[in-house]
């Protein structure tokens, strides 16, 4: 077939039409990729792809063609003869610099990536001229943009950490000829933007040049730049000009980079000179800067240079801060990169303050004008974060010089907050819809603005809390005096509609203002004297508006009134102070005694709140719950108990329902600590007191999981009711289970008593559970119950009742659970492993049973349906690592049993041979498979397990291992180096490759790594020559030299491949 013939053009043109046409179907698509196929497998490739680049105006055509000589000077190259490349070299440089300019972007792109990767092969020993031909595009006006394209691209491709080389040799001999060029780069570039900045933002561009010559008779680079006459969009020009100087940046010695390109760039970021269309160029120019401060380590003696930095920067704000009109016109997306450009530069204030001129006020006077009139929350929150930054920053030097600043700001701060200073801002924030936090952009707005004042009370403590706490004693007044409106006698409240609208705000002023004094609370005694008094203080204040609530029952009027506004304020105030209390109540306490007024106020505001079933809110009575666990958890439970209403409570809380489940879990957890937390010595009948409360609480709450019976609760008429007592019961138990986590034993006792029947009856109920799919969710509840169990009072129930449970778990799974599915098992894996990991030797009655149930029931069906469920293969890893881990002397006898000494050598025959060769081989197996999955926790958790035995009993060492595993393991790892199949591992493979390998490296060289590569694929016998000598040529046992050559070795072996594609072709 002739190159020349356009029959072969037609009906390339044809078959892309056709593969991209949404019409066509997925066989038909098969085929096309076939003959495809065949056109790549053409003889000498490369000349039809210019002849398709040459004669057609079809865009998929184009980048078929493209890709093909992709793969021709990557895969091919080598083999090419010297001609056909500077051919392929001259009709690519004309090819770019005279269609490029008029071409879209990627077609652009495609070509310079193209030259680079030949430059790749050839720079600079046989392609010399690479880089100077960029820098004559660079000062060729007309040219400049492919210039600069080819530029970017070259930085891309060279000195991106994604970057590839066949060696390190090269990868430095690269780095080196680039930073040869920098200062003529950078001298180019500052003239390039220095004459964009002064030329008009848009200009039409030129009459386009003539349409290219056939690539048989290629004009050289000269000629091309005379004929080029395209003159490309100043804004085009300007945006490749920034992104290659970006690029740059992120590489380029800091002290090699020219202050005046500083200063050019510093002229794009000037947003009054641009249209509102030309914002993107702004936010380009600052992420350039950006890019500059993103480095974490800098060399010395270049605080000058930053210096410099730091005065465009005051200059920019002070002109962007000049007129509220040029504020209010500014992009969220500038001021994002603005203010990350403030962060960036206040890391360097260590460095700055060395210099005698240097002054923060000059930023902070007009960041402060900026935060103070941003309108748009997403800026004004970015701002913040600036603040933020800075207080952290100047904090360690315990400086004062900022405190007037920081505290101007907090006053400002407060009254952004408040609806009384700040009511246009704040009425146009959303409080409905969440975002990905969870948080509406009301409760982001206030939490942030909380916390920069929390920072900054970190710097000024006593200051800013006074500051916050004189706002909020304001606050509190206008609340406490809202009592006069009340009419008790006709319950209403006597307002009208804008009264009623101006007390929702009032609402939201207290709430907000409390939730910032609570906040600073922790700092303010952490950082003051005598902090307790002002605080009591405070608590007294929140627990007389608490209690105004329950006393005259204001939620009943705010119904009333009908108003949803009103209502939510209402919520959200009510669930704050309740909050509040909570927070500062450890410091009402000492030395569990408390205030006989402020334990009833408490008890008040929380207990009837709990107990109401109707009309107060969730939101209030999950705060309430949290008060009330709080106050259980600090206040000793005789003394709560003497209350009546806490009995009442304790009786009646089985019985309660909630919305929440979270408040469920809450309010059990409050019991919990009433009842089960140690109460210290007591007398019989406090005793008998105490055990009568607990039978009765956990009578009331598990009453009717213990009435489901087997024959008559299981019918399809009755499944509803089924789940619905399993999932009121069975998580509030295992809340409470897991509160008792770190209670001594003497609770864990009186817990494990008591729940024996209900743990009895679960296990009577699991086979039925995990028999029918319509008990999933039961089963899992059931699940996680006993893992709670066997993970907290496993020594307590004891060995017969652990038994017990073993035998049921073991006989379901065996003969019942492997015919439908892996649901549950997971939780049952965790069970078992814990069990295993118990202290004693319960644990020998069970480890037999367990391996067996592990490898002959549940790793047959991991492996089959492993894939859908990776976290079933995560727990069944874990129960086998935690046996080898903690019961390793089930397999290997100790040296002490053998009667060797504890150092004897490992060498010695009755420490080499395990008791149960077979078992353990197939346990190590399972790990082996593990790091064939593609699973990333799969593999990560079986190579960690390998490493950490290793580590502690020498696994890699033992003769079973070397014997029958080592090998496949090495080559197991080698090949996942090799096919990047688990890349983001790279490290931790190399590593236990090296582990590997040390227990003989004479072995591994001379044996393993000459077999390995012997089998290896697409490579001949001189690479393989080639690969064995370079790794082993030193035979290097330390661990940076061997990782380093392995390195190496991996990455000789990619480009051999990668090369050898082309063998199968007959020419090119």
């Amino acid at each position: 077939m002739d190159p020349r013939d356009n029959g072969s053009l037609i009906a390339l043109e044809q078959l892309m039409e056709e593969f991209f046409n949404p019409l066509t179907n997925n066989s038909r698509k098969q085929e096309i990729e076939q003959q495809l196929n065949y056109f790549k497998s053409l003889q000498h490739l490369w000349k039809y792809c210019f002849h398709f680049l040459s004669n057609t105006s079809n865009q998929y055509v184009k980048m078929f063609a493209l890709s093909s000589l992709e793969t021709v000077i990557n895969q091919q190259w080598t083999n090419i003869e010297w001609s056909a490349k500077e051919e392929i070299k001259n009709l690519l440089q004309n090819y770019l610099v005279e269609q490029g300019p008029m071409s879209p972007h990627f077609f652009r792109y495609k070509y310079s990536k193209l030259i680079i990767d030949i430059a790749k092969h050839d720079w600079p020993v046989r392609y010399p001229n690479f880089f100077n031909n960029i820098l004559e595009l660079l000062r060729n006006e007309p040219n400049q943009l492919i210039g600069l394209t080819l530029l970017k691209t070259t930085s891309e491709e060279f000195m991106s950490i994604q970057a590839t080389y066949k060696s390190n040799i090269r990868k430095e001999e690269i780095k080196r000829l680039l930073h040869q060029y920098i200062p003529v780069v950078f001298e180019l570039l500052t003239n390039i933007l220095d004459n964009l900045g002064t030329k008009p933002r848009h200009t039409s561009t030129a009459t386009p040049p003539p349409s290219p010559a056939h690539p048989s008779s290629s004009p050289t680079l000269s000629q091309s730049l005379v004929t080029a006459s395209f003159r490309p969009d100043p804004k085009t020009l300007t945006k490749e000009a920034l992104e290659t100087v970006q690029h740059l940046f992120s590489w380029a010695p800091v002290q090699r980079i020219p202050s005046q390109i500083i200063k050019a760039i510093f002229t794009f970021t000037n947003v009054s000179s641009y249209s509102q269309d030309d914002d993107d160029m702004c936010v380009l120019a600052m992420s350039t800067i950006n890019e500059l401060l993103y480095r974490k380590c800098t060399p010395p003696n270049t605080q000058d240079f930053y210096y410099q930095l730091y005065h465009h920067t005051v200059d920019l704000l002070k002109e962007i801060t000049s007129s509220p009109n040029r504020i209010d016109s500014l992009d969220p997306v500038f001021i994002d990169k603005l203010s990350e450009l403030l962060i960036l530069l206040i890391a360097h204030f260590w460095r700055l303050e060395t210099v005698p001129d240097f002054s923060a006020l000059e930023l902070l006077s007009p960041l402060f004008q900026l935060t103070l009139q941003l309108v748009s929350v997403k800026s004004y929150l970015c701002c913040l974060n600036v603040w933020a930054t800075f207080a952290k920053q100047i904090k360690t030097q315990n400086d004062r010089k900022y405190s007037d600043v920081f505290l101007t700001l907090v006053t400002t701060l407060l009254k952004k907050i408040q609806f009384t200073y700040n009511f246009n801002q704040l009425n146009l924030l959303d409080d409905n819809q969440v975002d990905e936090n969870d948080e509406t952009e009301w409760q982001a707005f206030l939490r942030t603005t909380i916390e920069v004042i929390a920072v900054i009370a970190e710097y000024t403590p006593a200051e800013t809390f006074g500051l916050v706490l004189s706002s909020w004693k304001v606050s509190y007044d206008i609340f406490r005096s809202l009592e006069q409106s009340l009419d008790y006698q006709n319950p209403s409240l006597k307002l009208d509609v804008s009264e009623t609208e101006r007390l929702s705000y009032v609402f939201k002023d207290f709430s907000s203002l409390t939730q910032a004094l609570t906040r600073l609370s922790s700092i303010y005694v952490d950082h003051c004297q005598s902090p307790i008094p002002v605080l009591n203080s405070i608590v007294e204040k929140l627990l007389e508006c608490a209690s105004l609530f329950n006393e005259t029952k204001l939620f009943d009027f705010i119904i009333r009134e009908g108003d949803t506004r009103l209502k939510s304020s209402f919520i959200e105030l009510h669930s704050q102070l309740l909050c509040g209390i909570k927070t500062l109540l450890p410091w009402t306490t000492q030395k569990n005694s408390i205030n006989n007024y402020i334990m009833t106020a408490i008890l008040d505001i929380t207990l009837p709140v709990l107990r109401n079933q109707n009309t107060l809110s969730s939101k209030i009575k999950l705060s309430a719950a949290h008060l009330l666990l709080r106050f259980t958890d600090i206040v000793h439970a005789p003394l709560l108990l003497a209350a009546p209403s806490v009995v009442q409570f304790i009786q009646v809380a089985p019985n309660l329902t909630f919305c929440d489940k979270q408040t469920v879990c809450v309010v059990n957890s409050s019991v919990t600590n009433l009842l089960l937390k140690p109460w210290g010595e007591l007398s019989q009948e406090d005793s008998n007191r105490r055990t009568s409360m607990i039978d009765a609480f956990f009578e009331n709450l598990t009453k009717d999981f213990r009435s489901l019976d087997y024959h008559l609760d299981f019918r399809s008429c009755r499944e509803d009711r089924t789940l619905q007592v399993v999932e009121n019961t069975l998580p509030s138990l295992s809340v409470i289970v897991e509160r008792c986590k770190h209670y001594p034993i003497a609770s864990k006792k009186l817990l494990t008593a008591i729940l024996k029947p209900t743990i009895q009856h679960g296990l009577y109920l699991f086979p039925v559970f995990s028999s029918k799919y319509a008990y999933k969710e039961a089963c899992d509840h059931l699940l996680t119950f006993f893992l709670n169990v066997m993970g907290v009072i496993q020594q307590q129930l004891g060995e017969e009742e652990t038994k017990n449970a073993v035998g049921v778990f073991m006989h379901v799974t065996m003969n019942e659970r492997q015919n439908y599915s892996l649901c549950g098992l997971d939780k049952l894996l965790q069970i078992l492993q814990l069990i295993i990991e118990a202290p004693g030797n319960g644990y020998k009655t069970f480890l037999p049973s367990v391996l067996q149930l592990s490898m002959e029931n549940i790793y047959p069906v991991v492996v089959l349906q492993g894939r859908d469920t990776p976290e079933v293969f995560v727990a069944l890893l874990s129960l086998l690592y935690s046996i080898l881990l903690h019961r390793w002397q089930y397999f290997y006898v100790s040296q002490v049993k053998l009667g060797y000494s504890p150092g004897c050598s490992d060498t010695d025959q009755g420490i080499e041979h395990p008791q149960k060769p077979e078992q353990l081989l197939a346990v190590l197996q399972v790990f082996g498979q593990a790091l064939l999955q593609e699973d990333l926790n799969v593999f990560h958790l079986s190579l960690a397990a390998l490493e950490e035995l290793n580590s502690k009993w020498k696994l890699y060492h033992k003769m079973l291992f070397r014997q029958q595993l080592l090998c496949e393991f090495l080559t197991v790892l080698l090949n996942c180096l090799l096919d990047k199949s688990q890349n983001s591992l790279s490290d931790d493979i190399q590593l236990a490759v090296y582990n590997m390998a040390a227990v003989n490296f004479e072995d591994f060289y001379a044996t393993f790594l000459r077999k390995f590569v012997c089998c290896m694929a697409g490579v001949t016998d001189e690479q393989r020559n080639a690969l064995l000598t370079n790794f082993h040529h030193n035979c290097d046992t330390d661990m940076p030299t061997f990782v380093r050559n392995l390195q190496c070795f991996v990455n000789e072996s990619r480009q051999y491949r990668m090369c050898n594609v082309s063998y199968s072709m007959n020419g090119c």
